[in-house]
């Protein structure tokens, strides 16, 4: 984010928990009965978080002549070289079904599987979006909202952006009336596309509309905000690990999305962090996208490994453990290490951002 007054360090902690609880979901094979039924939701808080991060970070600079290929630019380097990585992984395990060593997931041939990786677009004539690291689909998604965002900003101002969300909240009344047992749990597949299409464009315009707010009402982050930010890490872990019942399962994710989600980030930008609990949430902001974009395919491929080996059942959940406790620190080190130091090459040989993107 461009000033340190507005950088919101609770988000990046919240960003964090949320990107933990969707590894835990996504590699249920090493938790055995551990599981949390609506984590999916967790990326409708990543789109409400973008919303805010990317307008806090470049609507001034958009509005001050930034044109949209630098920022489109300026995006895809944040978020491609770890996405790279995550799908090159996750062709380890293709490569291992083309030679006999386990049975094939992908039924598209191979140079279409890596041209649609290569440029970051879905493949759909796949069950999986992106079968070769299946969370990008959100990625896809973001980025996309990303885009529309930067070219349709001049237009951005009075009642459009509530129509918007408007407009994306009706499709997802529409989408848990018409598949209620799955509630808002699409996007990923291409029958559901469109779901994602609604989740991003409420989400990631909600966060927009958030930090306008913010930025209106003059507010400055409260200092020893600790009882707001338990409240708001108290209400994410209640919406995440929640077992609502088949029948209020899609009015509770619609619930979430709309109005939940959005009062848990405003009132966490309202939360002034320092000292240690800033760090701790500036390090759980670090590891949240390599996390989130590496858990699969290394996940897979651990597992894939250990099916493999002369041994018994996996000890659940200590497997589980144990992967998370080689998975953070990995994730890291490839930020700090590999991730921040190859973007800021990128940027500066590009010209795409003079300052370092969120």
């Amino acid at each position: 984010m461009i000033a340190k007054e507005n950088y919101f360090y609770l988000l990046d902690g919240i960003r964090g928990v949320a990107a933990l609880v969707v590894m835990v979901r996504h590699t249920g094979y090493f938790w055995g009965s551990w599981t949390i039924p609506q984590s999916y939701l967790a990326v409708d808080l990543f789109f409400v978080l973008s919303g805010v991060v990317v307008a806090n970070a470049y609507e001034s600079r958009l509005h001050g002549g930034m044109s949209v290929g630098r920022f489109a630019m300026a995006r895809l380097i944040r978020m491609y070289p770890l996405y790279f990585l995550g799908s090159a992984v996750g062709l380890l395990p293709v490569i291992a079904a083309m030679l006999g060593l386990v049975p094939s997931s992908i039924t598209a041939p191979l140079p279409l599987v890596l041209l649609a990786a290569g440029l970051m677009l879905p493949l759909v004539s796949e069950p999986n979006l992106f079968p070769l690291n299946s969370p990008s689909w959100s990625l896809f998604f973001e980025l996309a909202a990303n885009l529309a965002y930067a070219a349709l900003l001049r237009h951005l101002n009075g009642m459009l952006p509530a129509a918007l969300m408007l407009a994306c909240a009706c499709g997802l009344a529409l989408a848990v009336q018409a598949d209620p047992g799955a509630g808002l749990h699409g996007g990923f597949s291409p029958e559901t596309m469109a779901v994602g299409l609604y989740r991003v464009g409420y989400g990631f315009f909600a966060g927009v509309l958030l930090l306008r707010q913010f930025r209106r009402a003059t507010r400055a982050p409260v200092a020893g905000g600790g009882l707001r930010a338990g409240l708001c890490g108290a209400l994410l872990l209640a919406l995440l690990l929640a077992r609502p019942s088949p029948a209020l399962r899609p009015w509770f994710d619609f619930m979430a999305v709309t109005m939940a989600f959005p009062v848990l980030v405003y009132v966490a930008m309202g939360c002034r962090m320092t000292g240690r609990a800033a760090r701790a949430c500036a390090l759980l902001g670090a590891i949240s996208y390599p996390l989130y974009v590496l858990h699969v395919p290394l996940g897979r491929l651990v597992n894939g490994v250990l099916a493999k080996l002369p041994m018994g059942p996996l000890p659940v959940p200590w497997a589980g453990l144990a992967f998370v406790a080689v998975l953070l620190p990995l994730c890291w080190l490839l930020d700090r290490r590999v991730d921040a130091p190859l973007r800021r090459c990128l940027l500066r040989r590009s010209g795409a951002a003079r300052e370092k993107p969120p």
